[in-house]
């Protein structure tokens, strides 16, 4: 098990399902690695899409608030959830956006003797680097090539930090999410107003080749258009403005050096946090309502603080509990003296259809998290509290 793996467990291949509030996994640190990289990548005219996030495989807060930021940014449904609209931004085409005819890259395990649409952008990803001189061109079967050009990516991954990977010509699940963090594009064609990360990358790789000017935006726009026309002509292939197989192949030609260059994502992709958490099912409160959450006391032992995440899931619109109503937010309450520690807002996650996924996170900074009650509460929008939905007492923590 590569190091990534062993930090963001369970391994969850990436776009293998939906992501909302309360997933954990790889799969959810590589939406937070990705969408950091490309803040510090990107220089869009209107200014950056957001700010930063924490990178610890949960989906908090911060990263629902990136996920909508993201949908925003690149017109898509701003639900908060990454499903495959989401992830076809991402470069990862998965249900109705399965790219080359399938299986989807990183459901299966790849070796020399297969062939299939994953086997296809396994060749695109690879053919975006040097390893482009060592699968000798894009491809739907994996060859004696591929193998060694993916045995010389994991020894690049190895030597930029990583740790785990077996020395062979294998694609298999850790490989898998190196070249989700490392080789961003190659995923899907890209062409005029197709908008995305994998965008970034090609617009990055012409900027250095001298062919393009514009802003790093991830908008497939006329710019772009223009310079991959230059570059096709420069590598006398059929000069489309489409980058497809052999436009990946020969940008890999041109951008002979080891993934992650040069976007330079570090291995780890950042200092990863000591996070110990610790998790209580949040219970109705009102009988006729059948909703359920849970209350996690996060504890980041390496920068010191602690939080307390709370999420609550099938929800009825809070206007059912009166027409002031239109917020949920939540309460930490001392179960001794009934004093109250915390109040923090919760931000809707789901689709804004019944029911509904709420959301919130309370941090008191260096300080601990008290061990108190968590109760979930109907709430309008200038805070004042309304009826309770749900509770749990953090007492089961210690």
């Amino acid at each position: 098990m590569a190091l990534f793996e062993e930090t963001f467990a369970p391994y969850v291949p990436f776009g293998s399902r939906s992501l909302s509030a309360g997933s954990l996994g790889t799969d959810v640190a590589v939406v937070q690695a990705v969408y950091d990289l490309m803040l510090e990548t990107m220089n869009p005219p209107q200014g950056p899409m957001g700010t930063p996030i924490g990178i610890n495989g949960r989906f908090d807060g911060p990263t629902t608030l990136a996920v909508k930021n993201i949908q925003a940014y690149f017109g898509l449904a701003v639900d908060g959830i990454v499903g495959p609209a989401t992830f076809f931004a991402y470069g990862q085409g998965v249900g109705p956006f399965t790219t080359y005819g399938g299986p989807v890259y990183g459901s299966r395990q790849l070796s020399e003797g297969m062939s299939g649409g994953d086997v296809a952008v396994l060749h695109n990803r690879l053919n975006c680097f040097r390893y482009a001189s060592i699968t000798h061109g894009p491809a739907s079967a994996f060859s004696v090539h591929t193998a060694q050009a993916v045995a010389a990516l994991k020894r690049d991954a190895v030597s930029n930090g990583d740790t785990g990977f077996p020395s062979n010509g294998i694609a298999g699940f850790g490989f898998y999410d190196a070249t989700w963090l490392y080789a961003l594009a190659g995923g899907r064609s890209l062409s005029d107003g197709r908008n995305g990360f994998d965008v970034v990358f090609v617009q990055v790789v012409l900027l250095e080749l001298g062919l393009y000017s514009g802003h790093v935006t991830g908008y497939y726009n006329a710019a772009t258009v223009t310079a991959v026309k230059k570059f096709q002509e420069a590598m006398h292939i059929a000069v489309d403005g489409v980058v497809g197989p052999e436009t990946f192949y020969q940008l890999g030609l041109a951008n002979n050096v080891p993934a992650p260059v040069p976007l330079e994502l570090a291995w780890p992709p950042a200092v990863i946090p000591k996070v110990t958490v610790c998790s209580v099912g949040l219970t109705t409160v009102s009988a006729d309502l059948h909703p359920y959450g849970e209350a996690s006391v996060v504890i980041n032992q390496l920068e010191g603080f602690e939080s307390l995440d709370v999420v609550g899931n099938f929800l009825p619109d809070p206007s059912a509990f009166g027409a002031e109503y239109s917020l949920y937010g939540f309460s930490l309450t001392d179960p001794i003296s009934g004093r109250t520690v915390a109040t923090s807002p919760m931000f809707l996650t789901s689709q804004a259809t019944e029911p509904e996924d709420w959301a919130g996170t309370y941090s008191p900074g260096v300080s601990t998290i008290p061990h108190g009650v968590v109760t979930v509460y109907a709430q309008t929008p200038t805070g004042v509290r309304g009826p309770a939905v749900l509770s749990a007492n953090l007492q089961q923590c210690s």
